[in-house]
């Protein structure tokens, strides 16, 4: 937070807003008097919905700016990060703008780890994982599914047009109302054609734990993915029918090893250990994702409401409470 108040420093046409999705309320009582302890440049939110989409949409429904720019709590906005993003919306064509999300690591990085960097098509790279991505120098207009939540700013026009976020990021005793977040959104900026550009010098640090880098955790990550994959299979496809086999798993860590080989053909590096290590881990994480898959797949093929959730025409309103009553 500090780093998004030094960027908007002596700027009054900018505000900045933390919202708390309802945490507890030791924490929220330090959140608020951390807020209070930066002179008015950060205002404090509560928002009780359950999910990250949720306080985004309601920072969203606080704010009173033209340009939405969505973070998440675990960055650090680069120096020229937000001048970057103001010079890149001077252009009235542009409707979304993104950056760099490079890692910020706190601890040891495990040699498994790097067998999960893999390529984009545009140059550069990506670790979906942990949601970090370096596209490289030269690159200005993208596909709008490079651009994550952690760092994606957008016209409030665009982004009220678009129908907002899926679902994402709830509790994980919520897990089967989970949507595929900004896929959901890029995948209607792209119908409409919303020009979308890639911002070299809109760069943010994001920070990598000890927490982040172990197999548990990249299993938990693909568990989610598979539930997210399944949304998405739904919403634009067919319905899973009860009793009946499931939709064919397609399974996503085929596609990124090929990727993750040729990249690797690229650099120099010991592979002994480091590949055993890496090939447990790439089948810890396929097991996670089909059970993910066939979990969301098997919740909604035995619940209507659930299904209609998924089909909703978009959730700006949503409440997952109102859903489970």
């Amino acid at each position: 937070m500090e780093s998004l108040s030094a960027a908007s420093s002596g700027r009054d046409d900018v505000e900045i807003l933390l919202v708390d999705n309802n945490a507890q309320e030791d924490t929220a009582a330090e959140l608020r008097d951390y807020c209070a302890s930066l002179a008015g440049r950060v205002r404090y939110v509560r928002e009780p919905r359950p999910g990250a989409t949720a306080a985004r949409h309601r920072g969203v429904d606080e704010s009173q700016g033209d340009i939405l720019i969505f973070v998440d709590d675990d960055v650090e906005a680069s120096s020229g990060w937000l001048k970057a993003i103001r010079q890149g919306f001077e252009n009235p064509e542009v409707g979304v703008i993104g950056g760099p999300s490079l890692p910020r690591f706190t601890g040891p990085v495990p040699a498994w780890f790097w067998d999960f960097l893999t390529p984009t098509p545009l140059g550069g790279w990506s670790c979906t994982w942990l949601s970090l991505l370096d596209i490289g120098h030269g690159v200005i207009a993208i596909d709008p599914n490079w651009i994550w939540s952690l760092n994606l700013s957008i016209r409030r026009s665009t982004f009220e047009r678009a129908g907002g976020f899926h679902p994402g990021l709830v509790p994980a005793s919520l897990q089967r109302w989970q949507g595929d977040e900004e896929t959901g959104l890029a995948i209607r900026l792209r119908s409409d054609g919303v020009r979308t550009d890639y911002v070299e010098e809109a760069q943010v640090f994001h920070r990598c734990g000890a927490e982040r880098l172990t197999p548990e955790y990249f299993a938990r990550r693909a568990f989610y993915q598979g539930v997210c994959d399944s949304f998405g299979r739904i919403r634009y496809g067919p319905t899973p029918v009860p009793g009946s086999t499931l939709h064919t798993h397609q399974p996503l860590s085929r596609k990124c090893r090929a990727m993750a080989e040729r990249l690797l053909r690229k650099v120099t590096r010991p592979r002994s250990r480091w590949g055993r290590e890496a090939s447990a881990v790439w089948d810890m994480a396929e097991k996670a994702h089909v059970a993910g898959w066939h979990f969301h797949q098997t919740e909604v093929a035995s619940d209507p409401r659930l299904l209609a959730w998924v089909r909703r025409p978009d959730f700006r309103d949503a409440d997952i409470r109102r859903e489970m009553t």
